[in-house]
């Protein structure tokens, strides 16, 4: 799942899927935690159109506001542009009226956050190629071009998990299990990568009770949905979490086996 330019993490379509999932996932998760669910369409108009702006700005002048050179100077100027965005965005809804502070915080720090991964994502991938280069090799990504799978993984996790019957309730779930999948493949990363080749059972485990309690609290943005659920909205975090982590932590397995095998054949 890791498709032409996509393979790529500082691309222009890569650094526009970026923003759209840091600014939706982040306007909509905190319009649950405010009781806002059911704005979440609203929301999700007014994410994508902020991530759209700031990756025009962000990456029309990133080499004149240097963020090649300065992590810094990525945080500086996308926490700038995403505070400036939501203010913007105040004078034309209401939905952000009652917790403006609070919303324009999230938007610095949504903006910083973007900022952030831009950096990196073309320091890292400036890295690599250098490297191919030295060894006279194609450029091969590993790992870091299946980058957007965790997010897909929670995405069908959660929908599975909670099998939301009305389109709004399906916004939020799809967006908190894509938010879901990226802490899951961190996570899914330690235990699988830092434990020895020859144990592969236990890191799946571990990431399953893992996911089962961070997807239990992730279930409490969903109580005011309760009503429309089978179950109890813990319960169907629980499930949607252990989900994610378990698809996760497999595929960090196979990925981390084809390593393996790289790695030895260097060794030859």
């Amino acid at each position: 799942m890791s498709l032409g330019p996509f393979k790529r993490r500082s691309s222009w379509p890569s650094s526009f899927v970026t923003g759209l999932i840091g600014w939706n996932g982040f306007l909509i998760i905190l319009g649950a935690a405010l009781g806002q669910v059911n704005r979440a369409g609203e929301l999700f108009i007014l994410g994508t159109a902020a991530a759209i702006l700031e990756i025009l700005v962000l990456r029309s002048l990133f080499f004149v506001l240097r963020l090649d050179r300065s992590m810094l100077a990525g945080a500086f100027w996308g926490g700038l542009i995403g505070g400036a965005i939501v203010i913007a965005e105040m004078q034309i809804t209401q939905i952000f009226a009652a917790h403006q502070v609070i919303w324009i915080a999230n938007g610095v720090y949504i903006g910083i956050a973007v900022g952030l991964f831009l950096c990196y994502f073309y320091r890292d991938d400036r890295r690599i190629e250098g490297e191919a280069k030295e060894r006279g090799r194609s450029v091969d990504y590993g790992r870091d071009a299946h980058w957007l799978e965790p997010f897909v993984f929670g995405v069908i996790a959660y929908l599975i998990g909670f099998v939301p019957t009305t389109f709004n309730l399906a916004v939020n779930v799809a967006v908190v299990g894509a938010m879901s999948g990226v802490v899951a493949a961190g996570v899914s990363h330690f235990f699988v990568f830092s434990i020895p080749r020859k144990s592969v059972v236990m890191p799946v485990i571990l990431s399953v009770i893992a996911g089962a309690v961070q997807g239990a609290l992730t279930g409490l943005l969903f109580r005011s949905f309760a009503a429309g659920l089978l179950g109890s909205p813990l319960v169907h975090g629980a499930v949607a979490g252990s989900l994610t982590y378990l698809m996760t932590s497999l595929r960090a397995t196979q990925l981390a086996g084809k390593e393996f095998a790289g790695s030895l054949q260097e060794g030859e």
